[in-house]
């Protein structure tokens, strides 16, 4: 175990990509958590009305559809890190 978590440790600091596409995967999340808050907020305006169910049936499409975006990203940055991580490991040496 000891082995384990040097090696993964030393395979993390020698490549800073690793660190990027976390942060990427969780900044682009953010942003689109922004831009959903926005895009709802304009279309209740837009609807100006009360009622509940109009209202959550314009919504929930919009949901679904940033809710899918957020998914691709975390995929996309769990994808990168991953490669990042592989890539890493065989130029240390470390690869069985």
């Amino acid at each position: 175990m000891n082995d384990f978590l040097l090696n993964f440790t030393k395979i993390i600091e020698s490549n800073t990509r690793i660190y990027w596409s976390i942060l990427f995967g969780i900044a682009a999340c953010l942003v689109l958590y922004i831009a959903e808050i926005v895009h709802i907020d304009q279309v209740i305006a837009a609807l100006n009305t009360k009622d509940q169910q109009i209202l959550r049936a314009a919504i929930e499409p919009i949901t679904q559809q940033y809710k899918g975006g957020r998914i691709i990203v975390m995929v996309a940055a769990v994808i990168w890190s991953s490669w990042e991580y592989s890539k890493a490991k065989k130029k240390l040496g470390l690869s069985r």
